[in-house]
């Protein structure tokens, strides 16, 4: 019969968490999101002829057939912009935007592309923590696929709308959470001035409890920061006004 060896004190090991895949980081979300919108809205110009076709080039966007336009004012006008929305989402600020082609007569809204923007809690993205990646958020490459069938769906709507008068013009409207005023670079001007109220989508109360229906896009999930898009087509250009819906 083997000696008794002498029992040492045992543990049990340490519990190894789960851990998930690395995706991108917050930073690179916000730059790849942003460039996205810019593509967006040159391609809303576009397919709805705000300017004519012929003032447009076709581009590749995550594997689709896009649209730019030619125009130095416009692309410098737009490219502007961007920067200023991108600027807010580093910031979590902004949590709508929306493409509003209006009539050059009446200056009604007929059309919203409404973009809503939501954000993976915030907390420990400072400084650095921005370019960290993130466990479980899409890789560089997921995140191009779920963009591309974004585009796909944009690029077939323009066959579900109903036209457009031929003199139209355009805004973009910049919502922020708790109505935080958008800032601006340092020593830079703002871009911003505040909306009209008929350009913006009209919430429900008392005094305007109804509005023209929502048309859903396409939703982009990342976890990280997740983009939804609707249309809406209204009553000045289909005469149909205070649906119940």
């Amino acid at each position: 019969m083997p000696p008794n060896a002498r029992a040492g004190p045992s543990r049990l090991p340490d519990r190894v968490e789960p851990q998930g895949p690395l995706g991108i980081s917050f930073k690179e979300t916000v730059d790849t999101l942003a460039s996205f919108l810019e593509v967006v809205i040159h391609t809303i110009l576009c397919i709805r002829q705000v300017y004519p076709p012929t003032t447009f080039t076709r581009r590749r966007a995550h594997g689709v057939a896009v649209y730019q336009s030619r125009h130095p004012a416009v692309r410098d006008y737009v490219s502007k912009v961007v920067a200023a929305i991108r600027d807010e989402m580093d910031k979590g600020t902004a949590r709508r935007v929306t493409v509003v082609i209006k009539t050059t007569t009446t200056g009604l809204p007929l059309e919203r592309f409404i973009i809503d923007v939501g954000y993976m809690p915030l907390e420990g993205m400072e400084g650095p923590g921005r370019e960290a990646k993130i466990m479980n958020a899409p890789t560089s490459e997921d995140l191009s696929l779920r963009l591309r069938a974004f585009l796909i769906r944009l690029a077939a709507l323009d066959g579900q709308l109903l036209d457009n008068p031929d003199d139209t013009t355009w805004a973009i409207i910049v919502e922020t959470n708790d109505n935080v005023e958008p800032g601006a670079a340092e020593g830079a001007q703002t871009p911003w001035v505040p909306a009209l109220a008929a350009d913006t989508l009209a919430t429900n109360s008392a005094i305007t409890p109804h509005h023209e229906p929502l048309l859903s896009v396409r939703a982009v999930e990342t976890g990280v920061i997740d983009l939804r898009m609707m249309v809406q087509e209204c009553a000045a250009k289909t005469g149909v006004d205070h649906l119940d819906i």
